[in-house]
């Protein structure tokens, strides 16, 4: 019996693999590997942002520089946010989430014992709902 779930749950995750939801994701994130110009945002915000760390864990660090680089990392936040390939990925990204969550909580729902088939949940609005029941 287990087995036949397990089987069913590999179905459910290759289906949304192969839905709307995950092939946006797996396109941006092709997009984004071939976007040299967009991976060169998020190595310089994670280098930014090692650094940063790096002056935060040592007590003599420099406060001055932490204070700097705190602005450079909120300016390389927005740079990565609004270009467009970086957009479009942290858009499918949470998109994808949202799905997933939901499918998460219906099988959650279910499994309480609740009433999911009476129509709350509008499978076509995932991405702008907080989740299922």
């Amino acid at each position: 019996m287990s087995s036949t779930i397990f089987d069913q749950v590999r179905k459910l995750g290759n289906d949304i693999l192969e839905g709307e939801e995950g092939q946006k994701l797996y396109a941006a994130q092709k997009a984004y590997e071939n976007d040299p110009q967009a991976k060169a945002l998020v190595e310089e915000y994670t280098k930014m942002k090692d650094e940063w760390q790096q002056i935060m864990s040592d007590p003599d660090g420099d406060k001055a520089r932490l204070t700097e680089l705190g602005d450079l990392i909120v300016k390389k936040e927005e740079e990565i946010k609004n270009a467009p390939t970086t957009k479009e990925l942290l858009q499918a990204e949470s998109d994808f989430t949202a799905f997933v969550n939901s499918v998460f909580n219906l099988l959650s729902a279910t499994i309480q014992g609740q009433d999911v088939t009476s129509g709350a949940c509008d499978p076509s609005s995932c991405a702008s709902c907080s989740g299922c029941c």
